[in-house]
């Protein structure tokens, strides 16, 4: 797998972008950290370093001449290391006695560098926060090396840096993994669209239960592979049953010319061949005009599927109609809905009637005497039910797959009345409305169930 094209997919790109982000937030936020540790340091320190000046100020205000400067001499001797300030200058700004070689300037709490006896270069900072003030005629000045500042901001700001660093690496880690995991999906839906482009209808796309979008949409092309290979193979299978049907007629046909011919060669009257070749060429057209209906249905847009149609209206008046077919047949029609449902659809009327019609006109045409033919309508949440179910010779399990193909017919010998395409366009019709067709035993016999989305559904 080229490392490239998982450093530039979708997931890792994305996390590049949030890993950026997150180094923006982080400088900002420990920027602010450290200013605000900075901050507070700095007041805590100098509420401290006034509190020592004004105990060194307070306790030898009373005290003999000689004593402040022996209390600042003691301080300066036994704090070392640079890291505490303390020395008395006189007016003239010399040097009483102290470890800051220099006073300092201005007055009050400041923040600044001292001029320590005992500061090294090798010393983290010459930064002190000292506090400078009158005592008599001199000036005290008392000071804190701020190491401890300096300190925690480096703890800090390695803290930062070590967690953010940690973090990113994770998040890139983790987005690497994903674009990998994606680039694998990706290359799997590649692979079965390549082998699919050059004529294996059987592969699909391997399916791992997840739900993220590129699961989501491998799904949705193993469904559209699925419809494609069964358009590729009901292609296949209509053009030698297509070729199977018209064959007979057309022979028929040319034989019924022929002998038209013939007869009016004798001078007889051709009336009856000729009626034979137009039935013929009427059995002709109504395949041709069948399969046309189909590849229209199927390549029907959306803009037709827009009517509102109430199923139990529509299905009541066909049955109406074929109840009275079914009687002349010797077989009874009768209809069963739940008039307090509403089983309206949205759709395509002509469509709609279409299927109900070719449902019908199956359980009627492959019916024996004494058929009982039951029509059932009903509402199960945001579906409705269409059902048909007669009493007649069935469809065994095995070929029930096969009888929605166009052309394809139970009678091998195809002499029966019929075409084959009277369940291929129920399903097409089916589908088109986004709904789908079942059989099943009625022991015996067969029951049809069409399940639609009911209107706002």
């Amino acid at each position: 797998m080229d490392r490239g094209d998982i450093l530039s997919g979708a997931a890792f790109s994305a996390v590049l972008r949030s890993a950026i982000a997150f180094v923006v937030v982080l400088v900002v936020f420990g920027w602010a950290a450290l200013a605000y540790i900075e901050h507070s340091l700095i007041t805590e320190l100098g509420d401290d370093v006034q509190q020592r000046w004004n105990i060194i100020a307070s306790e030898h205000e009373d005290e003999e001449e000689g004593q402040l400067e022996a209390a600042i001499a003691t301080v300066s001797r036994t704090t070392t290391g640079g890291h505490h300030a303390v020395a008395l200058f006189e007016a003239a700004d010399t040097l009483v006695v102290g470890n800051i070689l220099t006073r300092p300037e201005g007055s009050g709490l400041q923040v600044g560098p001292l001029d320590h006896a005992g500061v090294t270069p090798d010393d983290i900072t010459h930064e002190y926060v000292y506090f400078a003030g009158p005592v008599d005629e001199n000036t005290l000045v008392v000071g804190l090396r701020l190491d401890l500042l300096y300190h925690t901001k480096i703890l800090v700001f390695r803290a930062l840096t070590l967690s953010g660093f940690l973090i990113l690496l994770t998040m890139l880690s983790v987005g690497y993994l994903l674009s990998a995991k994606s680039l694998r999906r990706l290359k799997e839906i590649e692979t079965a669209l390549s082998k699919t482009s050059e004529g294996d209808m059987t592969v699909r796309i391997p399916e791992n239960g997840g739900t993220t979008q590129i699961d989501r949409i491998a799904r949705q092309l193993n469904q559209h592979l699925e419809r494609l290979s069964r358009m590729v193979a009901t292609t296949r299978n209509t053009a030698a049953a297509a070729a199977h049907d018209l064959k007979s007629p057309l022979g028929r046909a040319y034989l019924a010319l022929g002998k038209a011919m013939e007869r009016v060669d004798q001078g007889a009257d051709p009336t009856e061949a000729l009626g034979d070749t137009q039935d013929e060429l009427e059995t002709m057209r109504v395949i041709f005009d069948s399969y046309l209906q189909l590849s229209r249905i199927e390549a029907a847009g959306e803009e037709r599927m827009s009517d509102r149609v109430d199923l139990a209206v529509l299905t009541a008046d066909l049955v109406e109609t074929f109840a009275l077919i079914a009687e002349d047949e010797g077989q009874t029609m009768t209809f069963e809905e739940d008039a307090a449902q509403d089983h309206a659809i949205m759709g395509d009327a002509q469509m709609l009637q279409q299927m109900v019609v070719n449902l019908l006109q199956n359980a009627v045409t492959h019916g024996r005497e004494g058929n009982l033919i039951t029509v059932r309508l009903r509402r199960a949440g945001g579906r409705v039910l269409f059902k048909v179910a007669d009493k007649g010779p069935g469809i065994p399990e095995a070929s029930r797959a096969r009888v929605f193909e166009p052309f394809h017919r139970l009678d091998p010998s195809r002499s029966k009345p019929g075409n084959g395409l009277g369940l291929a366009l129920v399903r097409a019709i089916a589908e088109k409305h986004n709904g789908h067709v079942a059989l099943s035993d009625n022991h015996p016999g067969l029951i049809v169930e069409v399940t639609l989305p009911a209107s706002g559904g």
